[in-house]
């Protein structure tokens, strides 16, 4: 049998106003399926989505990604540890949604990630805020990251962080912010209407059924 098809999925249009961390973590589409959607599978397409969500850092992007004449080896490092931190990331919050004890190495990875900078500092560049550090290396774009996950999960929003309930496997993080916190899908646009549908054709089926 065949790997299951993957189905091309949108992000949904609340996306901008997601924590940093959960926008990262859902660059994985179709988590729990077995062939996940890497939306992040180079370095370049890495540094883009840190342009495009508002994550800039001192020294130049362009820097690590071989193909705009940066180094191969650094751009191969910060990389892997961008993915290895989002990864770290996804099982914390879903050990904090499911109530369980995380894995003493996870805690332990992400730690790393959160105090690789303690002397990171905020800086006016430009007419936009972005990190400093004070020896600027190709990791210091995880500090933001690393930060934005840290309070989510210790935070008074901490409770709300949940996994979209799409039984197709969708796997994406999303913060309920619904007064009666009975959000189940990461998109009503998305998972949840496919979702509705699903039982309207149910409801159909059984009707006819009974005739």
């Amino acid at each position: 049998m065949g790997s299951p098809q993957i189905l091309k999925k949108r992000q949904p249009a609340s996306v901008a106003k997601e924590d940093l961390a959960i926008r990262f973590v859902n660059t994985v589409a179709w988590r729990l399926r077995q062939a996940a959607e890497e939306r992040l599978p180079t370095p370049a397409a890495l540094l883009d989505w840190l342009d495009e969500n508002g994550v800039r850092i001192s020294n130049d992007p362009a820097e690590l990604t071989p193909d705009r004449g940066g180094d191969l080896q650094r751009a191969q490092t910060a990389y892997g540890s961008a993915i290895a931190l989002r990864e770290t990331i996804y099982e914390l919050l879903v050990a904090q949604i499911r109530n369980v004890s995380p894995a003493a190495d996870h805690v332990q990875a992400f730690n790393r990630f959160l105090h690789h900078r303690p002397a990171a500092l905020l800086e006016w560049r430009a007419g936009k805020f972005g990190w400093h550090g004070s020896h600027p290396d190709e990791l210091d774009f995880c500090t933001p990251i690393a930060i934005s996950a840290a309070e989510l999960m210790t935070g008074p929003r901490a409770g709300r962080v949940k996994q979209c309930g799409d039984d197709r496997g969708c796997g994406w993080l999303f913060v309920d912010e619904s007064r009666a916190q009975n959000r189940r899908w990461c998109s009503m646009g998305d998972c949840g209407n496919r979702a509705k549908a699903s039982r309207h054709y149910a409801r159909i089926r059984e009707t006819r059924n009974a005739k």
